[in-house]
């Protein structure tokens, strides 16, 4: 019974990837690169300490450079903690001088979100804006 599934999963996918026009890129690439896959799966992944510290350590000089060049806007104040909800809250909704956004989603409580999915359409609401005003 599985293996009837699996065909007709196959027939559908297969189907879709053709109407994508990627069926060819998955048969040429993809499925010659299974085994691969297959073969790191089940081996696992050799991961060099040094190389992974090292790249653990430039990401976090970037995270913190990206943090600090946030405080250039004259919104954010030097005190403002960035990682605290409270203070995003009145950096972009609340503070006179702050951004000053009309909140898009609010919390269970009643107060203005500052979550992922919420500022991601904030992010939203903003590039729209500056398109219709170019």
């Amino acid at each position: 019974m599985d293996s009837y599934f699996t065909l007709k999963l196959f027939d559908l996918v297969a189907e879709k990837l053709e109407e994508l026009g990627v069926y060819s890129f998955v048969e040429k690439i993809i499925s010659e690169a299974l085994p691969i896959f297959a073969e790191i799966e089940y081996e696992g992944l050799e991961v060099s300490k040094d190389t992974l510290s090292a790249l653990g350590r430039q990401l976090w000089e970037l995270t913190l450079d990206q943090e600090d060049s946030l405080y250039l806007f004259d919104q954010i104040k030097k005190t403002d903690n960035l990682a605290s909800n409270n203070d995003l809250i009145e950096i972009f909704y609340l503070r006179e001088g702050g951004f000053e956004f009309y909140p898009p989603d609010k919390t269970a409580k009643g107060s203005p979100s500052v979550s992922a999915p919420t500022l991601k359409i904030l992010l939203e609401q903003i590039n729209n804006e500056l398109v219709r005003r170019s």
